[in-house]
């Protein structure tokens, strides 16, 4: 008899039970919501998830990833290692956040130096004009090109909006024909100067959100982000592994 009865009720208690487990997950992520909004008024909506470690959840806000307890008591901003793996978390939960938020910036607001025959791999570089080591990278893209290698720019004039090398930007974005127009600019020949509606300040913006300081900073298409210059016998072997 307890059998029977026991076989009839248990679903519904599985049930409940998980249905209160999820409300108060939902709890807790309006709680972490509520939380950030107050702390960065701006803040868009975050992904909210719980992390590996019991009371602490996972924030990912844009490519940013952060840590709040369940109470809000506490954010906490830095790597998340599990030891017994050595997989450092936070870096792979930042990588997929730079994957996506990659991934929602408009190829056609790129200039793009494609791959030759098949694409085996792409890269996405944040430049300027006037950085002497964004000029020695870019004389590393036929290279890469004839690897299979594509190479998308977004344009980062680190001096900021209305300066010499911010109007070359918009100038090069501008240009009947943008790719040519960079890579005269990189051989340090000025474009003629022209405005036109460009992405220029949307690409700054979009260094901001990565907290890119510094140019070239390349990124990956797993979202992995190497900052500086790297020669393309380096680059090519890791794209291509």
């Amino acid at each position: 008899m307890f059998t029977r009865v026991l076989k009839r009720t248990l679903p519904g208690l599985v049930i409940s039970a998980f249905s209160m487990n999820m409300a108060m997950a939902d709890d807790t992520t309006d709680k972490i919501q509520q939380k950030l909004n107050e702390i960065i008024p701006s803040a868009p909506a975050a992904q909210i998830t719980e992390s590996a470690v019991e009371g602490l959840y996972q924030v990912i806000v844009g490519p940013n990833v952060i840590y709040m307890t369940a109470d809000t008591e506490f954010l906490f901003n830095g790597n998340l290692i599990e030891l017994a793996t050595r997989e450092n978390l936070t870096e792979s939960a930042k990588n997929a956040a730079r994957k996506q938020t990659l991934e929602a910036i408009p190829t056609e607001s790129m200039i793009e130096f494609p791959a030759e025959g098949d694409t085996k791999a792409t890269i996405t570089v944040f430049t300027d004009i006037d950085c002497p080591y964004c000029k020695k990278f870019h004389k590393d893209v036929p290279k890469l090109n004839e690897e299979g290698i594509s190479v998308r720019y977004l344009a980062f004039p680190r001096s900021g909006v209305d300066t010499p090398s911010y109007q070359k930007m918009v100038s090069v974005w501008c240009a009947d024909e943008p790719a040519k127009s960079l890579d005269e600019a990189k051989k340090g020949n000025n474009p003629a100067p022209k405005t036109c509606d460009n992405p220029v300040k949307d690409h700054m913006a979009q260094a901001q959100l990565f907290g890119i300081n510094g140019t070239p900073t390349i990124i990956f298409e797993d979202g992995n982000m190497v900052p500086g210059y790297v020669p393309a016998e380096e680059l090519i072997p890791a794209l291509l592994k």
